[in-house]
């Protein structure tokens, strides 16, 4: 019986550096049932044929049909391993896909009428016959007349083969010639001596998967794998093949199966994701609430481990999560950057390979001449029902007619891997109706990184799709970059945050001597060109500080923008390293300190802390009196970022701004506060009366020396 193989996973791809190749001999051997490597050029094709099983040698029978008159000969193991190794470098083993159960044979049967017997001959331990039948009866007939069986009810599958005029081989196991068998006298009742060795031997190969194949040879105008005979059996078979030929070759009917497998899962990804969004969220939030965590706990002590910080815990999980969402901005989300993705081995495994690759195959398929071939491997098990013969056809029409469909991004990715023909296919595509074409095709340019695109993309820039405008910028190669600036600068303007951000990641390899121009832009009436282009000046002057655009950033931080004051500040920070703190006016700083956004306060905070510190306490952050904005902010993580500040400076400016939180509207504030103010001042007040504390403080302030200071007069 004959095999073919299915779409196998991408799991891995060859990786650089210190990979260590580890080969997975049973998954591709020692597992399928059938497999095959078939070589099809000119019109001919060459099938390595290797079949397991695990019956007694004497029941054992196989029955394979050929379109034309056949050529058998004994082929090797050889080529089956090279292949194997080879895939899985590229692939990965397969682990985890379906596997299939034993082959359909042929056991025992008996006598033959209008059959022509066109050869019998010894095949390194088989015994093939070729023939060509009048009609199915006399074919059952001479199998069982030959020792082979044939179920009953399937010969309208043979007798199709016989209408269409195919030729069949059988084969056997040889037990009288090949591995050391010989006929015994009847009255003996032993084996030969070394036959029952010879017998091990043999039925341990062949139960593996390892018996040397048939190299059977015919000619046919396209490369066939003929499995419907495996119908007979009546059960599910696990087929592996291998395809060599000058082009990419498929099966369409596992084509069609692999396309509706990945449907089915790309229907499962869209109705997951409300779910996957509510689970980053969740992510996010707990990594919010951990840090947060953290924060809180350290007011008490530095250590994670001191039991202090256990003891005075002082809030809930849904506390932190309410203080985590206080203050934070509405964006918009990046929507357009969620595609569906899946191995592109799951729909087809398929590369380039050159002949030097394949010694082993070389020497078993005397064709394999000079150059570049395609090999496409496909692992399948199929049903009985589902068992029919196999023709295969170009894949790159079948991988372009995929493209429209919601999986087309897959086919599009192996289109842009498989060389300049198949690429031709993507530059069609782009230029499609159809936008979910369009975006599926810029994808596979995209992940291919192949150059050669520059004018299909430049199209693509300015297509309505916002999706596909994304992906082109992400699929522009450094030359292409340069074609296009102005359509990318114009891209500056686009309505969706992904694409604007985009196009600057492009735009910061611009030249310092396009200074100039970029500053120009942060005088245009749209905020986020402002925005964007003093991004792109300060990144493109990194390496050598501008004071064109320093003075530039300190204009835009009273831009009536919010987006372009935060674009600003974080320019600011980019160049903290190359400009000295006395260039950054605090005052300028200072005000963002109460904006109720985090991240404008983190940049704000950083930038500041990165001036004169406290005299005594190199550790502070920030002097007392510059921790205003902080303690007044509505929002708590603020006035809390103040406090720890004030922990830090510990000086008698921060005892008077941390009275007024004794009273703090949040439980959080108010015990680090109190804590904070007994760790400075060494003062042993209740901490629930803030009035004591000020009547305190009244009559200490005049001799209060920090109990920070104190200690460490004392080391």
């Amino acid at each position: 019986m004959m095999a073919i193989l299915a779409a196998l996973s991408l799991a891995s791809a060859l990786a650089d550096g210190c990979f260590v190749f580890k080969w997975n001999k049973a998954i591709d051997i020692n597992e399928p049932t059938q497999k095959a490597i078939i070589f099809h050029d000119a019109g001919r094709e060459d099938l390595l044929l290797q079949v397991k099983y695990e019956g007694p040698l004497e029941d054992f029978g196989w029955l394979i049909p050929t379109p034309n008159l056949p050529d058998v000969r004994e082929g090797t193991m050889g080529p089956f391993y090279e292949l194997s190794k080879l895939t899985q470098r590229h692939f990965g083993s397969g682990e985890g896909w379906g596997r299939g159960r034993g082959l359909d044979t042929l056991s025992n049967g008996g006598s033959a009428e209008d059959v022509k017997v066109i050869q019998i001959k010894t095949v390194g331990a088989y015994e093939v016959s070729i023939l060509s039948p009048k009609d199915a009866g006399s074919l059952q007939r001479w199998l069982k007349a030959h020792a082979y069986s044939f179920p009953e009810g399937k010969s309208e599958i043979v007798e199709e083969y016989i209408r269409l005029g195919w030729y069949f081989i059988a084969a056997k196991i040889e037990l009288n010639k090949g591995l050391g068998f010989k006929k015994v006298p009847a009255t003996s009742p032993k084996e030969a001596p070394g036959a029952a060795t010879a017998r091990t031997t043999l039925q341990s190969k062949l139960s593996s998967g390892e018996l040397h194949p048939l190299l059977i040879s015919f000619d046919t105008p396209k490369a066939v794998f003929p499995l419907k005979i495996s119908a007979v059996g009546g059960k599910p078979s696990e087929v592996s093949l291998y395809v060599i030929a000058a082009e990419p070759l498929l099966s369409r009917f596992i084509y069609g199966q692999s396309v509706e497998r990945l449907g089915q899962k790309y229907n499962q990804w869209e109705a997951e994701k409300s779910a996957r969004q509510e689970s980053r969220q969740k992510s996010h939030q707990n990594m919010s609430a951990l840090g947060l965590q953290m924060f809180l706990d350290s007011f008490y002590s530095k250590d994670p481990r001191d039991p202090i910080r256990q003891r005075l815990r002082d809030y809930t999980r849904e506390e932190l999560l309410a203080l985590a969402s206080e203050g934070e901005r509405t964006v918009q989300k990046d929507e357009l950057s969620e595609i569906y993705y899946a191995p592109p081995g799951e729909l087809l495994q398929c590369l380039r390979v050159n002949d030097k690759e394949l010694p082993a195959c070389r020497k078993s398929f005397s064709r394999l001449k000079n150059g570049d071939w395609y090999l496409t491997k496909l692992v399948h098990t199929f049903a009985s029902a589902d068992m029919r013969d196999l023709e295969f056809e170009p894949a790159f029409p079948a991988l372009a007619r995929t493209l429209s469909q919601p999986v087309g991004q897959i086919p599009a990715q192996i289109l842009g891997q498989l060389g300049p023909k198949a690429q031709v296919y993507l530059t069609q595509a782009c230029s499609s109706t159809n936008s979910v074409e369009r975006l599926n095709a810029v994808i596979g340019i995209e992940t291919s990184r192949t150059p050669g695109f520059g004018d299909t993309l430049a199209v693509l820039l300015k297509d309505p799709t916002p999706a596909i405008r994304l992906h082109t910028l992400r699929a522009l190669d450094a030359n292409t970059v340069s074609r296009v600036v102005d359509t990318i600068i114009a891209l500056l303007r686009d309505p969706n945050r992904e694409i604007r951000q985009e196009a600057c990641g492009l735009l910061d390899n611009e030249s310092v001597d396009r200074t100039p121009f970029y500053l120009a832009l942060t005088r245009d009436p749209d905020p986020n060109v402002r925005m964007s282009s003093i991004g792109i000046a300060t990144w493109i002057n990194r390496y050598a500080p501008s004071d064109k655009v320093f003075q530039e950033t300190l204009r835009l931080l009273k831009d009536p923008n919010e987006d372009v004051r935060t674009g600003a500040l974080h320019a600011l920070l980019q160049m903290r390293a190359r400009i000295s703190s006395q260039e950054v006016p605090r005052v300028e700083i200072l005000p963002f300190l109460s904006s109720r956004d985090p991240e404008v306060r983190g940049m704000a905070y950083a930038l500041l802390r990165d001036g004169p510190q406290v005299p005594g306490n190199p550790w502070a952050a920030l002097p007392s009196s510059e921790t205003l904005g902080l303690l007044k902010n509505p929002v708590t993580m603020a006035r809390l970022m103040g406090l720890k500040n004030l922990q830090s400076t510990g000086d008698a400016e921060a005892v008077e701004l941390i009275l007024p939180l004794l009273t703090d509207t949040n439980k959080l504030v108010r015990n680090r506060a109190f804590f904070v103010l007994r760790e400075i001042t060494g003062g042993d007040v209740s901490e629930n009366d803030p009035a004591k504390w000020q009547a305190w403080w009244k009559a200490n302030k005049s001799s209060f020396r920090p109990k920070q200071t104190v200690d460490q007069n004392k080391e």
